[in-house]
């Protein structure tokens, strides 16, 4: 029997002078979650803008999403203005479902 792989979520820190953004590949889910907690958190002190690119994330679970609004909910207390961008198919559809269009770059309700 094949050995399943386990979930692997990449992340590329690009610190620009007026923005950084963090590129994300792969799976944001139960395994995966505090490694994007953590590199979100540690770049909320800085207070540049933060901008997480989510378009080469492949599945969103429940933990993931609830990252996405912890992270963003820190942030915001902390005044820091960060957003997420460029979500894949999937995220998008995700969004959709939650209407948690306040934590993404870009989106809208729909009418």
């Amino acid at each position: 029997m094949p050995a399943e792989k386990t979930p692997v979520l990449e992340l590329e820190t690009e610190k620009q002078p007026q923005v950084t953004i963090v590129h994300c590949t792969g799976k944001v889910v139960i395994e995966t979650w505090p490694k994007l907690s953590t590199t979100l958190r540690d770049l909320i002190p800085e207070g540049k803008p933060i901008r997480v690119d989510l378009s080469n994330v492949t599945v969103v679970d429940s933990v993931g999403i609830g990252v996405f609004v912890s992270v963003w909910a820190s942030a915001k207390k902390a005044g820091c203005d960060l957003k997420f961008r460029n979500p894949s198919k999937y995220v998008q559809d995700v969004v959709e479902l939650t209407r948690l269009y306040d934590l993404f770059e870009g989106t809208k309700a729909s009418s």
